[in-house]
């Protein structure tokens, strides 16, 4: 299932790529790489790791080849191509890099994934929600949680 929702004002979002408990529903807001908005797509079973998701959602994503200061090899540089303009040669500090989000309660809101690895550290499971950013220190995702999962009452999975 593929559903692109172009959302440059971050207004809301159609959920049609939502996967309710049969996967991981994934969100790429792609506005801060030069996209047209937010793209929801879901991972079918139990992908295991944001980064896994993020490609068994169908998203074109190629690593980076340097570690740069971080040590953080092979880490997320392009989503569907996007950006168009980076070298792919490691994090460095001030530069714009993919952010990985989890889902957070009280309230549900996007919280940091604060883990050391990026997106394969970050664990997820059916019924659970990922989201990824583009920008410096910590890109925002333009749509809240419930504006990708419109199913009242929704609540994160515990893994």
């Amino acid at each position: 299932m593929l559903a692109t929702v172009v959302a440059p004002t971050a207004a809301t979002a159609d959920p049609t790529g939502a996967c309710s408990s049969k996967g991981v529903t994934v969100a790429v807001d792609t506005i801060g790489a030069g996209g047209p908005g937010l793209v929801v797509r879901c991972a079918s079973g139990d992908p295991g790791d944001a980064r896994t998701a993020l490609e068994r959602s169908g998203f074109a994503v190629h690593a980076g080849a340097g570690a740069g200061p971080y040590g953080d090899r092979d880490y997320v540089c392009r989503v569907d191509g996007l950006p168009a303009v980076d070298g792919c040669d490691g994090h460095h500090g001030g530069k714009a890099y993919w952010k990985v989000w989890r889902v957070g309660v009280d309230p549900v809101a996007w919280r940091g994934s604060a883990t050391d690895g990026g997106p394969s550290a970050l664990r997820v499971c059916r019924g659970g929600l990922v989201g990824f950013s583009f920008g410096v220190g910590s890109p925002a995702m333009t749509v809240s949680p419930e504006q990708v999962i419109a199913q009242p009452g929704w609540l994160p999975p515990v893994c």
